[in-house]
């Protein structure tokens, strides 16, 4: 393929790639904003309440209303809230009166340190377990390593969390309970975020390179005098490539689901929590920006696998071509 060829075919991949990317994004944040109209109760008779110290009057409570907008017709408020987002301006919230955008950038960090570190044992864990799973013949410890993937993919993070807290902090006393003073209280959130990740991961990369490495190349490298770290590395994963990044990525992006859980059970300041007490104070703006972020994130994990896959796969490039 000419170059001029490939720049158009990789300028249309982008093209389509950002509108997916803004038709879900759009989705989201009109099912969220219906959601929390459905929900029970008033914002405006929340915060009302907040402010007076009191149950308030329904003469305070429209003065709020007035005051933030709520007033307008539901459409309106959305097709307002959305120009202004388009602009980086996610508005105010209602629940601590200050700019929505710096506070979730600050709580972002906090996440994305937590996202990151949960991913890299779910990687290394599970590419570890996965290959082991593939090359061990039938035997004790092929079924050991089975049973403990199956195991920590089944139990619920917040059992798991509760299962940790128990062994580590309070009869062990190696770390703390909760909290985010230093390395050692991040042992914890990110075993119970990284470790389900990696069961399932494990799995994947288990069965496919299984079938790979029953391909006839692979054969043929073994008449070659290959050896078997080599046939794993240059013939078996990279053939394998495809179902393990998709689930590689479905997992990383799902650890961005896990956190609201995990940062609410170990008092980490993070997106996850910013979430959870915006929801109970039903304030919209707040939900709207911290869902946008954590789909956005989710949708960008799965974009880097694809544009991975075809790296290492150049049938994926011949996908994008045709």
């Amino acid at each position: 393929m000419k170059a001029p060829d490939r720049l158009t075919t990789a300028g249309g991949y982008v093209a389509r790639w950002a509108l997916d990317t803004a038709g879900v994004l759009l989705a989201m944040s009109i099912g969220t904003f219906a959601l929390v109209l459905l929900a029970r109760g008033d914002p405006a008779a929340v915060l009302a309440a907040t402010r007076a110290g009191r149950p308030a009057t329904p003469e305070q409570i429209q003065a709020v209303r007035v005051e933030l907008g709520l007033d307008a017709p539901a459409p309106i408020r959305y097709v307002r809230w959305l120009a202004h987002a388009c602009t980086g301006d996610f508005g105010v919230s209602l629940r601590t009166n200050t700019p929505v955008g710096p506070e979730v950038a600050d709580r972002l960090g906090v996440t994305l340190g937590l996202v990151a570190g949960s991913a890299v044992i779910a990687v290394v864990v599970g590419l570890a377990v996965g290959v082991a799973g593939a090359v061990l013949h039938r035997g004790v410890l092929r079924g050991a390593l089975r049973v403990g993937a199956l195991l920590v993919t089944s139990v619920p993070g917040f059992w798991l969390s509760y299962l940790l807290v128990l062994a580590l902090a309070l009869r062990l006393r190696l770390v703390p309970t909760s909290g985010m003073a230093g390395p050692e209280t991040w042992i914890m959130p990110m075993a119970v975020l990284g470790l389900p990740a990696a069961g399932a991961l494990s799995r994947v990369v288990a069965v496919t390179l299984r079938e790979a490495l029953d391909r006839p190349y692979v054969r043929a490298a073994q008449a070659r005098g290959s050896g078997p770290l080599s046939i794993v590395l240059r013939d078996g994963l990279p053939n394998a490539a495809g179902p393990i990044l998709s689930v590689a990525a479905f997992a990383v992006g799902g650890l961005l689901v896990g956190v609201v859980v995990v940062e609410q059970i170990f008092a980490w300041p993070g997106l996850g929590a910013y979430l959870v007490h915006a929801a109970g104070s039903r304030d919209v703006p707040a939900l709207q920006a911290a869902t946008l972020v954590m789909g956005g994130g989710f949708i960008l994990a799965n974009r880097c696998a694809d544009v991975l896959q075809g790296l290492i796969d150049p049938r994926s490039r011949r996908r994008w071509a045709r």
